[in-house]
């Protein structure tokens, strides 16, 4: 059975969702007040509506009460639209709803009215672009909250040539390295030099050995993370 949801507030942040939502095969019903936001998005979601999600009455008669889940991602210059709509979200049922805010204020304040999950979008930027210019072996960074972030990062030197239990990088660093990006040969050559392509190593083992040209993708405290590539 498809999953269903609703993006409310169809700036730049919410209609990418809606757009990624609707590229998994989920049913996702596209709301705003401006109907040139709803034009534009139309042919991308399954049920594009222009409707005041204010109004309890509007929000029901579309059957949002029925969504697995609601994401407010109305503009941070009208937070006020943000609250209602989330406490109404609440009130009818919806199984999970979670909203976009602007500051640490607004994330207390949508926490305390019961919003599932609060996400703060500049914040989570910001710490990504810190990350990958504050050190040229981080190639991406995912932040979690919380101060965890997935890493992906060079391997270090010290570690090349050496096994994971060898490493035993929960105990030492307090991380866990999820997977590893490696370089493998293709049977494609161009003026006799040998191509690589670079595919996911699958679940690393104990006896894992890792090589020069690894990236490890790790998850982690930022703090601890930082003591591999320092």
């Amino acid at each position: 059975m498809k999953k269903k949801y609703c993006v409310i507030g169809l700036g730049d942040l919410g209609k990418s969702i809606a757009i990624t939502l609707s590229e998994t095969g989920a049913e996702v019903i596209a709301i705003d007040k401006n109907m040139e936001e709803v034009e534009e998005i139309k042919d991308k979601v399954t049920m594009p509506v222009r409707l005041d999600s204010t109004d309890k009455r509007a929000l029901k008669n579309e059957g949002i009460d029925k969504v697995d889940a609601a994401i407010v991602a109305i503009g941070p210059d009208d937070f006020e639209s943000t609250i209602l709509t989330s406490v109404l979200l609440l009130e009818i049922g919806v199984k999970k709803v979670i909203a976009r805010a602007a500051s640490s204020l607004q994330l207390n304040i949508l926490t305390k009215l019961g919003v599932h999950q609060v996400v703060v979008p500049d914040v989570q930027i910001a710490r990504q672009i810190v990350a990958l210019v504050s050190s040229e072996e981080i190639i991406d960074s995912i932040p979690l909250g919380d101060d965890y972030s997935i890493i992906y990062v060079k391997v270090p030197k010290i570690f090349v040539g050496k096994s994971l239990l060898e490493l035993d990088l929960r105990i030492r660093y307090n991380i866990n390295l999820i997977t590893i990006k490696r370089k493998y040969p293709t049977d494609s050559r161009d003026e006799g030099s040998e191509k690589f392509v670079e595919r996911i190593y699958g679940v690393p083992t104990a006896s894992t050995t890792l090589e020069p040209d690894d990236i490890l993708i790790v998850l982690g405290r930022d703090k601890d993370i930082k003591k591999i590539i320092d």
